[in-house]
């Protein structure tokens, strides 16, 4: 199966400099591939960039964790935090990581992504802290609080 990265334009860098208003208008909102001798460099649109970059971030990340889970590896490498999360929530968290990406992919919003890993590490770091998760779940008295 063969997949075309970039069907985009080709051209040399005398064609860009001679029509530059116009390929970085193009670049703008597809990118633009540039030939100078044997280099090859490509003009895109700062966002596109971003997002290309931050898709193959996450994507290593998810597919190393799925790795490690596939292996069944004892203690995560990716995530070392995992080791004081219950078996049964490592499996949530897989399960949302994934749903999470694939929504990513879509949205843009990576954002998100980050917010569901930074939960789940507090989750694991109140799990590692029995002091910390006796305070939490502390009842509180509603007298003691300040009013603002």
């Amino acid at each position: 199966m063969a997949i075309t990265f970039l069907s985009d334009d080709f051209i040399n860098s005398k064609e860009l400099r001679s029509n530059q208003k116009h390929w970085l208008e193009r670049a703008y909102l597809t990118p633009v591939s540039i030939r100078s001798g044997d280099k090859k460099l490509v003009l895109i649109n700062r966002e596109q960039a971003r997002d290309v970059y931050l898709l193959n971030y996450y994507a290593q990340i998810v597919v190393a964790f799925c790795q490690e889970r596939s292996a069944d590896e004892k203690e995560s490498k990716v995530f070392p935090w995992l080791k004081h999360l219950r078996k049964e929530q490592v499996k949530q968290l897989h399960k949302q990581l994934l749903a999470c990406l694939n929504e990513v992919i879509q949205t843009k919003d990576w954002l998100k992504i980050e917010e569901l890993l930074d939960d789940w590490k507090a989750t694991a770091e109140v799990a590692a802290s029995p002091r910390l998760s006796k305070e939490l779940q502390a009842e509180e008295n509603p007298l003691d609080y300040v009013e603002l």
